[in-house]
């Protein structure tokens, strides 16, 4: 048989493209750019990291976020303690947030207040929300509240209904401390901080119980220290009717006993005498009337109470009012 020696057309087909390939290896490893001969076949990339199999727990309450976003934490509302700690010359007391002094007033019982009226007036109660806070370095367990007659809360500590005094101006004040021998600041566990009364008795040996002053009303009766004196015109009978939540604005003039008592120059002697107050201690007289202060008058001198009501005046040397 014969057989053609020249290759098949198939197999030459079959030769040239195994020659191509071949070339196109040879370019490739010497950094050549050879088009590809057909297209390559899609392939799957698997990651390098493990696909954890259950998804992390999360909070269904926890806001929605977006990809690329974090959620926001709003912070809490500020707001002030009901009281804090002041430094003052009597150490440190309690006081609101401003740092002004916080009072008790002794002829509150039972942490019940009963400064009104005009007494609220020149000592304003420290009103609270139910949800009040106290400054750290307080104990929370001493302080409660009290409902005032108009429904509004008054904050308590210890046994005591806290009250400010108007006439203190700033921080570390205490201008009311010892008035009348019935307001005292308030230490840091809810107690009065009381020895004013001690210190003006010895004070009262050597001064006058009772002196006079000028003022633009006149010539005044004043305690040793120069603040003014007034009567209540309800009092007319002698005994002293200003008690309770009155005596609060209008703390009475007390000495420790009648040996004490001691007028000063232009004073009859003979006018002055004691009276036993309501609330409890002795009380100065001149002539009928029981002597009082003015919660509001905060230095000597003053007569803010003049005729306060039409009930309160400045008492001469005489032992009558000036009107």
């Amino acid at each position: 048989m014969h057989v053609n020696s020249f290759p098949s057309r198939a197999h030459r087909r079959v030769s040239l493209i195994a020659g191509v390939a071949a070339a196109a290896i040879t370019l490739a490893a010497c950094g050549g750019d050879p088009a590809p001969i057909a297209e390559p076949a899609a392939t799957t990339t698997v990651a390098s990291t493990p696909v954890p199999t259950d998804p992390p727990a999360t909070d269904p309450t926890a806001p929605a976020t977006t990809p690329g976003t974090t959620p926001e934490t709003a912070p809490p509302a500020p707001k002030d303690a009901a009281v804090k700690i002041s430094q003052t010359e009597l150490g440190d007391v309690l006081a609101n947030p401003d740092g002004k002094t916080l009072y008790a007033f002794t002829n509150d019982v039972e942490a019940k207040s009963t400064c009104y009226g005009t007494c609220a007036e020149a000592w304003p109660p420290v009103i609270v929300d139910a949800d009040f806070i106290v400054s750290p370095g307080l104990d929370s367990g001493i302080f409660a509240t009290t409902t005032r007659d108009d429904g509004s809360t008054q904050l308590v500590a210890g046994k005591f209904p806290l009250y400010l005094f108007a006439a203190d101006a700033k921080s570390g004040d205490i201008t009311g401390h010892g008035s009348g021998d019935v307001w005292f600041a308030v230490d840091l566990n809810g107690r009065i901080i009381d020895g004013t009364a001690e210190a003006v008795t010895e004070e009262a040996v050597a001064t006058p119980t009772i002196q006079l002053a000028e003022s633009p009303l006149g010539t005044i009766v004043t305690d040793a220290a120069g603040m003014t004196l007034y009567l209540f015109t309800a009092d007319e009978a002698g005994s002293p009717t200003c008690a309770g939540g009155c005596a609060g604005a209008w703390p009475p003039l007390l000495v420790e006993n009648a040996d004490a008592l001691f007028a000063g120059e232009g004073i009859d002697p003979a006018l002055l005498s004691t009276v036993e107050h309501p609330d409890g201690g002795i009380q100065v007289k001149i002539g009928k009337w029981p002597l009082y202060y003015f919660g509001g008058d905060v230095a000597a001198g003053e007569t803010n109470g003049q005729g306060s009501g039409e009930k309160w005046f400045v008492v001469g040397a005489d032992a009558k009012s000036i009107k």
